[in-house]
């Protein structure tokens, strides 16, 4: 039997496990490999859900900003953690963006073929002057060339390392799916976000609050990994891309501080049976019971086995399962 096996059978396991592959991420890291899996959304998706996929995020970042396409004229706009394909940033393109900087600490695996046949796909989808638009960013030929001057894609770097971002026109966006869960102390990045962005530019994050799967999916309570001392945890999740344990009250606590205006949109709770996000979308303080049934229960039933940091905090935030901040910087 494999370690990766054994370690589907206990917590224990599953953290020692955690550590091991934590360990070989981080060596492989300082080596100067920056290839992961991390990022890799599209490799097991069909074109039509990897097409959906692409739209539901573009369409979530308007959604929230409750702007259309056509707002996005001259924006300059920071893609944080795109992983293997530049499908949202065409999409900013298309509708107009001046320029797109896409970033990602982690090479993600990629497929040339499939990755043409997405941006054709998404370029069939588009009326005339966004065609045009397009074409200017990429074409899409064998080795899928990328007009720096409209989308620059920048690897093997997190945000607050991207120095000669610094030393261009500020951004009017920042945006991520799925990416400040898996930088363990975001602090720094947070910042340097505030530094890239124009005053009165907006941040955009959605944020998945789970244990992505390391507990729950083996069957476990999915507040297991809330469970485990600092020292241990940070053991298996530094460096590797794992849940850094922050909750909601963190992103609104640090964005309040930098003087931002914060809305908080839940888009999951615990316990919640189906797929997708809560419809229609609800701040914190619009949770109802009805929301809530399943997830209390699950609240309760673990908080006395909670690490000390987390004992303390209110069912409600605990039950919060995934958000969407949309935060904006003040405009002097």
């Amino acid at each position: 039997m494999t370690l990766k096996e054994r370690a589907k059978r206990s917590k224990n396991a599953l953290i020692v496990f955690s550590i091991y592959q934590n360990w070989l991420t981080n060596r492989r890291s300082k080596s100067g490999n920056s290839s992961s899996a991390l990022g890799s959304t599209h490799s097991q998706k069909s074109l039509a859900e990897s097409l959906a996929y692409i739209n539901r995020q573009f369409d979530d970042y308007l959604f929230h900003l409750a702007i259309g396409a056509s707002d996005l004229h001259g924006k300059r706009v920071l893609e944080i953690g795109f992983g293997d394909n530049i499908g949202v940033a065409l999409k900013f393109i298309a509708a107009g963006a001046s320029f797109v900087a896409c970033i990602d600490k982690f090479y993600a695996g990629r497929d040339r073929g499939k990755e043409r046949e997405i941006y054709s796909a998404l370029r069939d989808n588009l009326d005339e002057p966004s065609k045009a638009r397009f074409d200017e960013a990429i074409s899409l030929t064998d080795e899928l060339p990328i007009n720096s001057a409209r989308i620059e894609c920048l690897y093997g770097l997190s945000v607050e390392e991207a120095d000669e971002l610094t030393r261009q026109k500020p951004f009017d966006l920042a945006v991520s799916r799925a990416v400040l869960q898996q930088i363990y102390e975001p602090d720094q990045t947070l910042a340097a976000m505030d530094r890239l962005l124009a005053p009165g530019g907006f941040m955009l994050h959605k944020v998945d609050l789970s244990d992505q799967g390391v507990f729950r999916d083996h069957g476990m309570h999915p507040l297991t990994f809330l469970t485990i001392p600092e020292w241990v945890y940070r053991a298996m999740a530094e460096g590797s891309g794992r849940s850094n344990r922050k909750l909601v009250s963190y992103y609104t606590r640090k964005l309040k501080q930098m003087g931002y205006d914060v809305k908080v949109i839940v888009t999951d709770v615990i316990g919640r049976k189906g797929k997708g996000d809560l419809y229609p979308p609800v701040e914190p303080a619009q949770l109802t019971s009805a929301h809530l049934a399943d997830a209390l229960p699950l609240v309760q039933g673990i908080r006395k086995r909670l690490a000390p940091e987390f004992r303390e905090l209110p069912d409600q935030e605990l039950a919060i399962d995934g958000v969407f901040l949309v935060a904006k910087k003040p405009s002097t």
